[in-house]
């Protein structure tokens, strides 16, 4: 039966939410705060999870808002009380599923518990018959995968252009991706993107994206293209799925100096400049999957030769607590200064040593933590 965790701070709706759910044969687990609950969520990951909005630790609101943002997608019912109309609220608004007031029928906690445990289940049905359908373009991207999907990636996809990748998924795959291509000899590609999940179902979304990705690099698409053309042949089977990507997508072109990009909802990556200035490059795109026909608009920017360009996936400020993310990325943008002139792989080793020295050498992934350098090349054909 499905197992659910129930954390309020008050023993006698700890005793009567178990005993409604427990007569009906569902697993119980009772805890009184956030502490314990993020303990037990980690140990034994329930089907379901109710939660007070009052807890004597931290809001329950603020445990939930965490949970979305580190991938947890199971259904969270929120406990409020009864006939609080701005608690109903702030609960929906911090990532809950449903609430049920206080004090509640046992029959409409059991309704509510019921049916959020169905739509779970009707939505790994749907995801998996969706996966299963697609499964000759994900083969295709796990082959991707296989030949540059590494930790450390050493290979030069550009003649003329330097990079360095550093890629840890939480799993075997993970749910971050990046694409390096040579599109003939004068035009380079990248694309780096993350999967708004974690999981089998993530890496092999990751898998069937990267392939179209690949597909329409080669065909010539420009970035804007890329994209939009992306969340029409993928955005209606991720929306079915409540999955979103997010994503960079840019080519280089020697014979021009310009670099075309366009993003879907992905951290801005960051330009840095040869005359000591940086800044973040950017579009107003949403994650693909979200809207169908959504216009994606391209910029372009003029580098410099040796410019360089840093771009990253959230996993990189996720690698530590919410409260020290402003710090680590400060410290992180403060070595990229520090190191500029070195080759793109010293940058990057630098980025790692800091990383490990901000976790006290306990660098624990919550998300998928994928990040790269790339060199523009000296000018027009640099060779």
């Amino acid at each position: 039966m499905p197992r659910i965790l129930v954390v309020d701070d008050a023993p006698e709706v700890r005793l009567l939410v178990r005993g409604v759910l427990e007569s009906e044969s569902f697993t119980v687990e009772a805890v009184e705060t956030a502490a314990a609950a993020l303990k037990s969520l980690r140990q034994f990951p329930p089907d379901l999870l109710l939660l007070d909005l009052d807890l004597p630790d931290r809001q329950g609101t603020e445990l939930c808002r965490e949970l979305r943002r580190e991938g947890v997608d199971l259904p969270i019912v929120m406990l409020t009380s009864h006939n609080l109309g701005h608690e109903r609220a702030a609960g929906l608004n911090c990532g809950a599923d449903d609430y049920v007031g206080k004090p509640f029928l046992p029959e409409e906690l059991l309704a509510r518990v019921r049916a959020q445990l169905r739509r779970e289940e009707r939505f790994e049905q749907r995801a998996e018959k969706i996966l299963r359908e697609r499964w000759d373009r994900i083969h295709s991207g796990l082959k991707l995968v296989q030949r540059s999907q590494q930790p450390f990636f050493s290979a030069q996809p550009f003649e003329f252009m330097e990079s360095a990748v550093r890629h840890f998924p939480v799993g075997r795959i993970g749910g971050d991706f990046y694409l390096l291509e040579s599109i003939d000899e004068n035009r380079y590609a990248v694309a780096i993107g993350d999967v708004m999940g974690k999981g089998v179902a993530a890496s092999l979304i990751m898998s069937w994206t990267l392939s179209l990705t690949y597909e329409l690099m080669h065909a010539g698409l420009s970035p804007g293209e890329l994209l939009s053309e992306l969340n029409q042949t993928l955005g209606v089977d991720l929306n079915a799925m409540n999955v979103f990507v997010a994503m960079f997508a840019g080519c280089y072109d020697r014979c021009s100096g310009r670099f075309d990009y366009c993003s879907a909802g992905i951290e801005s990556p960051i330009w840095f400049r040869q005359d000591n200035k940086h800044q973040r490059i950017d579009t107003e795109g949403i994650p693909v999957g979200v809207m169908s026909g959504f216009a994606y608009q391209q910029e372009s920017i003029h580098p410099d030769p040796n410019d360089q360009l840093f771009l990253f996936t959230d996993g990189l400020s996720d690698s530590v607590s919410v409260e020290n993310q402003d710090a680590l990325m400060h410290a992180l943008f403060k070595v990229l200064l520090r190191t500029r002139g070195q080759t793109v792989d010293q940058r990057a080793e630098a980025l790692m040593s800091r990383l490990r020295e901000k976790t006290d050498g306990k660098l624990t992934l919550r998300d998928d933590l994928t990040f790269l350098l790339l060199e523009f090349p000296g000018g027009k054909h640099a060779d």
